[in-house]
């Protein structure tokens, strides 16, 4: 098959390029002068195209353009220049004849964004928004090649942070909008999801069992259907969505049918992938302990070398354990109308083969919506079905037993002739657990099917006044089957787990449901003053329900039923939460130059106690366009100041207001239903959350709009934060819900954008982002020292996440070396103090925890260039993340299994830097090898990477700053004038690599990895998937 559309391509290509070849020989010309139309001067550099012939010019010093070999006909003549409305003209070009067409431009002042989506659907011009709002369109989406939309933003928006977890196929992503805005360890910090005015969901549910890489919801969403993204950032632009865009929002608008003939886009692309980066493991040593052979023993790669063992072989399973990715996308759109009546239609299919054995996902999306406009009344529906899902794999399990594993072993080997298990022992029996075998028969699978729909209807009763209504619906059913096969009896079998294997099945449902009904009104007060005003009322409700059943102790062998099952269990949850709320948008502007948006809304909410569930907030934002007022320089073309200030308030979880009982996984027993009471204890005390957020900035353009700055200063403090807070044992209880805390974030946005280079054929632009943000933990309740996030479990010595007062939210916490002159009150360490070394010669590693690392970043930076020329195109994005701590698990694993080449000076004898406790130098020299020193005999043990390395959570704790080249793209489009000749609209060929070079001091597989996409621990690296690098080429046609 891939011989057959190899072969089709380069025939397509080929008959692209002899059609490029056999265009007509011009017979006419055309020429004029360009001038402006305020001032009357000749403009110069201005480009004059025929765009269905792709022919132009650039004007002169005296503004002059000649268009020269044009055939005969009738054309669409353009100018075009930057900072100025583009021209268009119908023009006819007789045989031997010059053509007269002067244009007159006059200045696009907002060019660089004319209207921004904000929210609940309205369109406004950028010049009136007074708070900072940043958009990616369709183009951005296209070409940043991502399953999973939140790719597309990656580097493209200041102040949001997004972490992809892993290479994963399927594997979701992390965002985060001007940091960290809750204290509550289960709260996910994730902005709200938008689409065409629907609320959607975007959590992540993990396994219930080991983390698997599932997706966040987002990630049904086909980027093909998507026309553009806004990312809603502060306060005042999310004040009206009310407690669910505490976070922010992210505003989604999906493609639309438009008037006029039926088109037909089609769009194709196939990619590869492959590890990004992988730790540097060592192939010097083999299996064993104290530089002795044990190829059948427990320690992986503490032997002798493997130059001294001839008997034994090297395997390199790292990489041999992982497989090349494959995805392949196809979707294709009809889309058309006419003035009454537009339609769009789609369907996509996405299918991707991760790296790691038995790791697939798919999707499959289909999406129907039209437009009716009938006079004053406009009905519009979308329905989006989406099938997703696929079969995924333990990655922390499958990293954990790689490094158990036996490098004198092929991993690859992993089963016998009668099916079961091959261990890591030379005659295949032994305990080690193959990793392989684990992918390939203990699975894990999900199945997704989800519904999002809205109806939207409009009346115009008048210029002045209008009504509209949505009623939206999101709603899926995940569903997810969990396989482990009992022992078959066989004999030497290796019996996998003590509960003689279980089948788990869950079914997770979920169901928002909006309405949203408004009242619109446009007026003039005066000449000079305009007045918009939105009130309305919106009403959301969620219902969810999870269900679990478990069975294990299976009767049969290979036979993985629940009949089959001696103990079986189920579990079952069910939520509802209502929000019903009031709002009103008022809008003043003044010669559109002085504009002022005030908003409030009252929320009732379900969550909180009776007394409290009413709460208002209000928001203010003005912005000035200072360039339209006073006389500036020839230089400067615009410029805009803004400044807001908004509260936004925030509920509790569902069932947070009273104490709740749950049956203990023993029951029933003997037929009794047993139930007790929670580990929480829940409060009927509870207030809102309030977030008050400040924020001031301009946006500033010059030449032409060849250069723009963009700057925002924000402050943003999040009071009477809902949490829960650790009590003492003997209430019976582990925690109580509370309003216990205060968090600060406060922070600079820049950004850049800038064309240097503009002529008739080739256009440079330059776009640049970056972040600055701060936070801060500033109170917790009085009587609770801490707030404990979480923690993943070490090798030895857990490192965790907690929260204190003056610290900051991404605080790393654990073991570290004792320093001489150290401040015994101070929570953080001074790594420019002296290591204290003890009387064995190694340094002292205290267990009192503290702060060893950071992992929010001091600054994020984007760097995205795009080259056009004629008819080619080619970008590349660079990201950077400076001053960011991780704890890397798997250094701290490797180095106690031996298999990094940091563990190759094991024959070294070192003096360690540092002084002894009374503060003298340390002279002291000692052996970092196993066992018995050959040279002094002194037994050492299990050396210094096991006893004193890997217990230092220090150690492992490393700078995750890179610098990533995100993207490169590379892309041709046939030019019109050969496309007259075919039956084709538009046809596009492309190639992009994303991830294709990492500089980074991290040692893991890539430094944007966590634990999971669900969790707050972005400190914490467990056994993560590997990161990958991508190759993708794509062809896109519409006719």
């Amino acid at each position: 098959m891939q011989k057959v559309l190899r072969f089709k391509l380069l025939s397509l290509l080929g008959i692209f390029f002899l059609l490029s070849a056999s265009q007509a020989f011009a017979q006419g010309s055309v020429s004029g002068t360009v001038t402006d139309a305020e001032t009357g001067e000749e403009l110069i550099g201005v480009n004059v195209v025929l765009p269905s012939l792709n022919i132009g010019d650039a004007t002169g010093s005296d503004g002059t353009y000649l268009l020269t070999d044009v055939p005969e006909g009738e054309y669409r003549i353009e100018a075009r220049y930057v900072g100025f409305e583009t021209v268009r003209r119908t023009i006819t070009v007789e045989d031997g004849q010059e053509t007269i067409v002067n244009f007159e431009m006059s200045a696009a002042v907002d060019e660089l964004g004319e209207v921004i989506v904000t929210a609940f659907g309205v369109e406004r011009e950028s010049r009136s928004i007074g708070y900072s709002i940043q958009d990616v369109s369709a183009e951005d989406i296209g070409r940043a090649g991502s399953d999973n939309l939140l790719g597309a933003l990656q580097g493209q928006v200041s102040g949001v942070q997004i972490n992809q977890g892993g290479g994963g196929a399927g594997q979701g992503m992390q965002i985060f909008i001007r940091g960290f805005n809750s204290l509550d360890p289960t709260a996910d910090n994730q902005p709200l999801f938008v689409v065409d005015g629907v609320p959607i969901d975007n959590s992540t549910t993990e396994a219930s069992i080991g983390v698997r890489g599932m997706s966040n919801r987002a990630m049904d969403l086909s980027p093909n259907d998507i026309e553009s993204i806004s990312v809603l950032k502060s306060a005042p632009a999310t004040a009206l969505y009310g407690v669910r865009a505490a976070n922010g929002a992210v505003i989604i608008t999906t493609k639309k049918g438009e008037a006029g003939d039926i088109q037909v886009d089609f769009a194709h692309s196939i990619s590869r992938e492959d590890v990004i980066n992988q730790p540097d493991y060592q192939d010097v040593y083999g299996p064993g302990f104290g530089f002795s052979s044990a190829p059948d023993g427990f320690w992986p790669a503490w032997g002798a070398p493997y130059s001294e063992t001839p008997e034994l072989t090297y395997y390199n399973n790292w990489e041999n354990s992982m497989r090349t990715g494959i995805g392949i996308n196809n979707s294709v759109s009809v889309s058309g109308g006419t003035e009454n009546v537009t339609f769009y239609t789609s369907i996509s299919n996405s299918n991707n083969r991760g790296i790691l054995p038995n790791n697939d996902w798919d999707r499959t999306s289909i999406r129907v919506s039209g437009e009716l406009f009938q006079g004053p009344l406009t009905v519009a529906a979308s329905a989006n079905y989406i099938n997703s899902g696929g079969s995924r794999v333990p990655f922390i399990n499958f990293m954990a037993r790689l490094a158990y594993w036996n490098t004198s072993a092929d991993v690859t080997d992993w089963r016998h002739e009668d099916g079961t298990m091959k261990s890591d022992s030379r005659d295949g029996r032994g305990s080690g657990r193959n990793p392989i075998y684990d992918a390939e028969i203990n699975t894990y699978e999900d199945d997704v099917n989800r519904l999002i729909g809205n109806l939207r209807t409009s009346y115009e009763f008048a210029d002045w006044l209008s009504l509209e209504y949505m009623l939206g619906i999101d709603t899926y059913s995940d569903e997810r089957t969990d396989i482990e096969p009992g022992p078959r009896g066989l004999e030497n079998e290796f019996v996998w787990s003590n509960v003689g294997g279980y089948r788990q099945e869950g079914r997770i449902s979920s169901t928002d449901l909006s309405s949203n009904l408004a009242a619109n009104i446009n007026l003039d007060l005066t000449q000079d003053i305009g007045m918009s005003l939105r009130v309305g009322n919106d009403i959301f409700d969620r219902s969810s329900n999870t269900v679990r059943a478990r069975g294990e102790r299976f009767s049969a062998s290979e036979f993985n039923h629940f009949s089959n099952a001696a103990n079986i269990s189920i579990y079952q949850r069910l939520s509802q939460r209502r929000l019903i709320g009031l709002y009103g948008d008022l809008n003043l502007d003044w010669n559109d130059v002085l504009y002022l948006n005030v908003t409030g809304r009252n929320d009732w909410t379900s969550t909180l106690p009776k007394d409290e569930r009413s709460f208002f907030y209000p928001s203010v934002n003005l912005g000035y366009v200072f360039s339209d007022m006073i006389e500036l320089p020839n230089w400067m073309t615009y410029g805009k100041f803004r400044a807001s200030y908004a509260e936004v308030g925030k509920d509790a979880p569902p069932y947070s207001t009273q104490d709740v009982y749950v049956a203990p996984s023993i029951f029933p027993l003997d037929s009794q239903i047993g139930f007790t009471k929670g580990a929480t204890i829940n409060s009927s005390d509870l207030k809102p959350e309030r977030t008050t957020s400040s924020e001031l900035g301009f946006d500033l353009r010059f030449l032409n709009n060849r250069l723009g700055f963009d700057f925002t200063w924000y402050k943003a403090n999040s009071k009477d934060m809902i949490i829960p807070v650790p009590v003492s044992n003997a209430t019976g209880s582990s925690q109580f819900i509370t309003n216990a805390g205060e968090i600060e974030n406060r922070g600079i946005e820049l950004s850049v954008r800038a064309t240097p280079v503009e002529t008739r054929d080739f256009q440079w632009n330059i776009n640049s982002n970056f972040t600055r943000n701060r936070n801060e933990v500033v109170a917790i309740r009085d009587g609770v020292d801490a707030i404990f996030l979480g923690q993943i479990s070490a090798y030895i010595n857990n490192p965790f996440m907690q929260l204190i007062p003056g610290e900051s939210y991404g605080a790393i916490w654990g073991t570290h070396y004792a320093r001489y002159g150290a401040d015994p009150e101070s929570n953080t360490i001074d790594t420019s103090l002296p290591i204290i070394i003890g009387d064995d010669g190694f340094p002292v590693v205290e267990s009192d925890p503290k702060i060893v690392g950071d992992a929010t970043p001091d600054w994020t930076a984007n760097l995205f260039n795009q080259f056009n020329y004629k008819s080619w195109d080619f970008s590349f994005n660079i990201d950077i993340v400076y001053g960011v701590d991780k704890y890397n698990k798997l250094d701290n694993w490797d180095a106690a299994f031996g298999h990094t080449t940091k563990t190759l000076n094991r024959e070294d004898y070192v003096v360690f830097d540092g002084v002894l406790e009374d503060g003298s130098p340390n002279t002291q020299e000692v052996w970092l090898g196993q066992g018995v020193d050959p040279e002094t005999g002194r037994n050492y043990g299990a050396g210094y990477h096991r006893n004193t390395y890997r217990v230092a959570v220090e150690e492992s704790t490393e700078d995750a700053s890179y610098v990533k080249l995100r993207s490169v793209a590379l892309g041709y489009t046939l030019p019109q004038s050969v496309l007259e000749n075919i039956p084709f609209t538009n046809i596009r060929a492309g190639v992009n690599a994303n991830n294709i070079l990492l500089w980074t001091p991290f040692s893991q597989y890539d430094p944007e990895a966590f634990v999971s996409s669900g969790s707050n621990l972005v400190g914490l690296v467990d056994l993560a998937y590997p990161g990958t690098r991508s190759l993708t080429f794509s062809l896109n046609f519409s006719f």
